[in-house]
């Protein structure tokens, strides 16, 4: 590795239960116990050491240390980074909680290695460079979608080529009408920006520009508030996984400003519909380490985020219907971090409302691809969806919930692949009413027309 990547090791800094501490610093902590190993899909496919999480921690370490040279072993750096799925079973496993996907993601960014086509990348990038551009193109894919434009293209093969093979895979998993949520709110005349907000509705890329139903479904959870919806407003986790550290953190700045120009005196709390921003931004003060003033406010703002299933409590919810007899399994797979809180607040959700036909899997975790992981090619991502598909089959489960929209996405696809009586939805369909039958008497939603 050359001087200037080597780097950008130093100022990257990542989370501990003791606190932020940088990357060389954390790999240190690793006893190699083998507690990580066998929770690792990667290292279930390949069963080589280096595709393990202990194996890519040592690498990372020999390598901050300069024990190993970077240009001698590029190739077998390349391919491991990729294989990780950063589905954090390894930091669930391990005992002195190491955020392990964090250090991989460390040397992605000093390596400054790209995984997704390049075509996809440039796309995503404009969501938070110029957002105005960004939805034309996604206007275009729409309508190319709607006039079945990409089922031409897949019959004549052109979407199997390396550039355009996102858009296949994108076909395959999307739902098959596509909203974005500006366009959903307008048509039912809701107002994304009330007087007096008392709560911040940070909307997931899918439910706001894909799948406008789950943001929908979103504001029906916070149905006796009165959320800001914001929109156009990236939180950086993009840039953090698959982009460079400044523009992240340029990124986070801005989100930070907006939330303290609305929140005023009183801070308001933020809530997401997606598992990853969730735990993206409860870890916010970790990308302000090296600057007192910014992190202080990052604070702050990791201490009112939570994910949607956390402003209600079971009791709240609605009551079982009679006679239910379809068993569900709850889909915890996050990005990055483990999300302890959410997960259980959903647990209990779904205990209520299934009773004994909510199956858990604590010694089974799904792992979905999350955060865009989905479209980088590889044998681990193919394998760990069909062990899904597998799990739920020995189980006779008929309903996964998951935590993120991308998720439920892929396990459906692949269930309707493979075992077409299941079927996965994210957790806020399972209290969402058809909007059109919606008879909600907040003020936010207008009442239905007979």
């Amino acid at each position: 590795m050359n001087k200037k990547r080597f780097l950008c090791f130093s100022p990257t800094f990542v989370t501990a239960p003791s606190g932020a501490r940088s990357v060389e610093e954390s790999t240190v902590h690793c006893t190699r116990c083998n507690a990580c190993v066998q929770s690792c899909p990667s290292y279930l496919s390949r069963h080589e050491e280096a595709y393990s999480p202990r194996g890519r921690n040592q690498i990372i370490r020999l390598l901050a240390e300069r024990k190993i040279k970077f240009s001698d072993n590029e190739t077998l750096l390349y391919d491991v980074c990729r294989s990780c799925l950063f589905c954090a079973r390894c930091t669930a496993a391990c005992a002195g909680v190491l955020p392990m996907a964090e250090h991989v993601l460390a040397l992605r960014r000093a390596a400054e290695w790209d995984f997704l086509p390049a075509s996809l990348k440039i796309l995503l990038r404009l969501h938070g460079t110029h957002p105005t551009l960004f939805d034309m193109l996604l206007c275009v894919l729409r309508l190319f979608r709607r006039a079945g434009l990409l089922h031409l293209l897949r019959i004549s093969g052109l979407l199997s080529l390396p550039p355009l093979y996102w858009l296949k895979h994108a076909d395959d998993i999307l739902p098959r009408r596509l909203l974005p949520l500006p366009s959903a709110l307008k048509k039912h005349k809701i107002n994304p920006c009330p007087e007096k907000p008392d709560i911040l509705y940070l909307p997931s890329f899918e439910a706001q520009y894909l799948d406008a139903q789950q943001g929908l479904a979103s504001l029906q959870w916070l149905a006796d508030k009165h959320p800001l919806i914001l929109t156009r407003t990236p939180s950086g986790l993009f840039e953090y996984v698959y982009g460079n550290l400044s523009l992240c953190m340029s990124q986070a700045k801005r989100l930070l400003s907006r939330w303290h120009a609305l929140s005023g005196k009183r801070p308001l709390p933020v809530i997401t519909d997606s598992i990853e921003i969730f735990v993206f931004l409860k870890h916010f003060p970790v990308l302000f380490a090296g600057h007192p003033a910014w992190r202080k406010r990052a604070e702050g703002f990791a201490a009112k985020v939570q994910f949607i299933t956390q402003v209600v409590s079971a009791r709240k919810t609605a009551a079982k219907t009679a006679g239910e007899t379809v068993r569900c399994a709850l889909d915890d797979s996050s990005l990055l971090y483990t999300a302890d809180e959410p997960v259980l607040q959903s647990r209990k959700i779904l205990k209520t409302l299934f009773g004994k036909n909510f199956v858990e899997c604590e010694y089974s975790r799904f792992v979905i691809p999350a955060g865009g992981t989905a479209f980088v090619r590889g044998p681990e991502r193919q394998n760990a969806v069909l062990e899904n598909v597998k799990d739920v089959a020995r189980r006779q489960i008929e309903q996964v919930y998951c935590l993120s929209g991308l998720a439920a996405w892929e396990l459906d696809a692949a269930l309707r692949r493979h075992y077409p009586q299941a079927c996965a939805r994210h957790i806020v369909h399972i209290q969402a009413k058809p909007w059109q039958n919606s008879r909600q008497t907040h003020p936010l939603y207008p009442p239905t027309r007979n």
